[in-house]
């Protein structure tokens, strides 16, 4: 029995690795939006749509060729959009994640170059930046289940 017992424990190991390995339904990935899932993109949306409700603010900004203000909204209440948005896109369908992240990766891209443009008073390139940022955002959210 002594010179089974190696034996035993490899053969143990391999079997469990087997049960493992084969064992069990692979996890279903969702189609549909399930009440769990919509109950956290329901908590995570208002904060993301409220950053959309204030881009009118910095149009205006650019507008007035007012550079301090772009930049201070920009670093301000526009500071928080990442995570907000990031959390929002990882509450979406798997097939959805894809697209939102890209979305929202470009829309970070069109901020950053909005505040160079600021930073060198250039209102022009600061107004196609927003004006693809904003698209940018629209084109996201519209990824976003709504809720009536």
């Amino acid at each position: 029995m002594g010179r089974f017992r190696p034996l035993l424990g490899i053969l143990l190991a391999v079997v469990a690795s087997c049960l493992v390995a084969c064992g069990g339904p692979a996890a279903k990935i969702p189609t549909t939006y399930t009440p769990e899932i919509l109950q956290q993109v329901e908590l995570y949306t208002p904060a993301v749509a409220e950053l959309r409700d204030r881009f009118p603010e910095l149009q205006g900004y650019i507008q007035k060729k007012d550079w301090v203000n772009v930049q201070s909204f920009i670093h301000g209440p526009m500071g928080e959009m990442r995570a907000r948005v990031n959390r929002l896109a990882n509450t979406l369908l798997t097939k959805d994640k894809p697209q939102a992240q890209s979305l929202a990766k470009e829309l970070y891209v069109h901020l950053e170059r909005l505040d160079e443009a600021a930073a060198n008073n250039q209102q022009v390139i600061a107004g196609q930046e927003y004006r693809n940022a904003l698209d940018d955002f629209d084109s996201f959210l519209s990824l976003v289940p709504t809720f009536q």
